[in-house]
């Protein structure tokens, strides 16, 4: 019951973040007087930091659980700090799931919301990045070619 409420607080602070970083830079892109490719740039950094702090979230969820017992680990050849726990909730936010460290117990359950909640914010950073390029991204004093 615990790794669900968990799950469902880690999902509900991504979404907030990430929305809130992506209505942040949107708003104040537009008024900053920056080169188009930049003000794609200062977009893509700020959906990274975004992505990274929501791995930070998850990593300090595993270490909880696995301190307080009793809902399993984080297992394989090295240790249980936080560099190994951002490291694994790394890979399981982004799908990539090498597999040298394996969640056991319930916390499993946290690592795979985390790779559902981690696909649906980079698809939704993906969009984002989709309309800042139609948006930002074109050549200074050149205007469309027409069809003849």
């Amino acid at each position: 019951m615990l790794t669900t409420l968990i799950c469902l607080a880690l999902v509900a602070a991504t979404i907030a973040i990430h929305y809130e970083v992506l209505r942040f830079t949107s708003n104040n892109l537009t008024h900053l007087r920056l080169p188009p490719r930049m003000r794609i740039i200062v977009m893509l950094i700020a959906a990274l930091i975004s992505h990274l702090v929501h791995c930070f979230f998850y990593a300090l969820a595993f270490l909880w659980l696995e301190a307080i017992g009793g809902f399993g680990s984080i297992d394989g050849p090295v240790g249980h700090s936080l560099g190994d726990a951002f490291y694994f909730s790394i890979t399981s936010y982004t799908t990539l799931g090498i597999g040298d460290l394996i969640p056991t117990g319930p916390i499993r359950i946290i690592s795979g919301v985390s790779a559902l909640n981690g696909l649906v914010m980079v698809g939704w950073t993906a969009s984002m990045t989709y309309l800042y390029m139609e948006k930002f991204w074109h050549l200074r004093g050149r205007s469309p070619r027409k069809k003849r």
